[in-house]
């Protein structure tokens, strides 16, 4: 078997490539004209950790990570825990670039992989196969194409009919990294936290050497000082309101799925398949479930289009589910008021059940993935 393509140089796009090379196909890598850069940490949780050992990089994930014993919910204004749910299955934090390495290295390793610093322009189908066009205008011919370039790429607007994903909320991201020997030493701790504050969250957790934080609230609160206004001066995370750390700001984008996934010999993953916003720390993760399932229907269908077509029977409800979650979860962490209130009450009496509850769909692993 050869001829298989995959436009995206992020963690999907080289998650899928490796995929298809493990499944049997020679695959030419489009990983776009400019690098990606990848920064900031992700969290895998124990679905993502089923896709990692389907794809055989479980053992060296391990040595990359950190491995968390719980997720922590706190009320950001008094500091009182609502929720402490202890982590039984894998679940771990990673620098991004650290996690991208993991699959690079894998691909290096990999007979029958080719790479192209280039951006899919144009697509067109042909009974058998596909001819892709990049923007420096070369001309490539493939079996099939798996696209995961992103909300914007090219693929997405080849096969879904409501165009690009990634419409921008009314809320960012403000992100940033801490030394954590700048820091007191709780924030050490193997803990995934979250703050729930009046409209903001606060989300924290150590990767290496360093603290990955990521505040999400309004756009229109993030004005000079905003650190001091989100972060009580009485919090214990009153000490991240320092003037002297940086803060990216980050737009995020709407929870939304394709309507369609597929055209033909074409077949979308990651982000260009589905926008998911970091409120269940399921981004990175969808995408590895995406590549594990592309393998399996790869490696198991009689031809392209009957894999492609495995894929998207097996992935699209299922990621469309986690999609609602994800924004419903978004919807209840920016509570403010009252309503805040009554939520903060209603966790805290629901405890570890009701979080395991909410999150047993999203963390259930394919028993193929295993």
């Amino acid at each position: 078997m050869a001829g298989l393509a995959v436009s995206g140089g992020g963690i999907a796009g080289l998650a899928a490539a490796l995929a298809a090379s493990r499944a049997g196909h020679d695959v030419t890598l489009f990983s776009g004209s400019t690098p990606a850069v990848l920064t900031g940490g992700v969290q895998i949780a124990p679905n993502g950790w089923a896709a990692l050992e389907s794809l055989g990089l479980a053992e060296s994930a391990r040595a990359v990570s950190l491995r968390l014993n719980d997720i922590t919910v706190r009320a950001l204004d008094s500091g009182v825990t609502l929720i402490r749910l202890p982590l039984d299955a894998p679940y771990a934090s990673f620098d991004r670039a650290a996690l991208a390495g993991l699959f690079d290295t894998a691909l290096s390793a990999t007979p029958g992989l080719s790479r192209h610093s280039a951006n899919l322009r144009h697509i067109h189908q042909q009974p058998a196969g596909v001819t892709l066009i990049t923007d420096d205008g070369a001309s490539h011919c493939a079996a099939g194409l798996i696209a995961a370039d992103g909300g914007g790429g090219a693929g997405r607007h080849h096969v879904a009919s409501n165009g690009s994903a990634g419409v921008l909320q009314r809320k960012v991201a403000m992100r940033a990294q801490v030394p954590l020997d700048s820091l007191p030493a709780h924030f050490a701790l193997a803990s995934s936290n979250l703050w729930l504050g009046r409209g903001v969250h606060v989300v924290h957790y150590p990767i290496g050497a360093m603290l990955n934080l990521v505040v999400t609230m309004p756009a229109s609160r993030v004005v000079d000082g905003w650190q001091q206004r989100v972060i009580p001066a009485t919090s214990p995370l009153a000490v991240l309101a320092n003037a002297d750390i940086t803060w990216v700001r980050t737009p995020l984008a709407m929870a939304e799925a394709a309507s369609c996934w597929r055209r033909g010999r074409v077949v979308l993953a990651g982000d260009a398949a589905h926008s998911m916003p970091p409120h269940l720390a399921q981004g990175a993760g969808q995408g590895l479930q995406d590549a594990a399932s592309l393998a399996h229907h790869l490696a198991s269908a009689d031809d392209i289009e009957a894999a492609f077509a495995g894929y998207v029977r097996e992935r699209a409800g299922d990621v469309s589910r986690i999609v609602q979650k994800a924004d419903v979860s978004g919807k209840i962490m920016g509570l403010s008021g009252p309503a805040a209130h009554l939520r903060d009450l209603a966790l805290s009496m629901g405890g570890p059940r009701l979080m395991q509850s909410w999150l047993a769909e999203v963390w259930a692993a394919d028993p193929k993935l295993a």
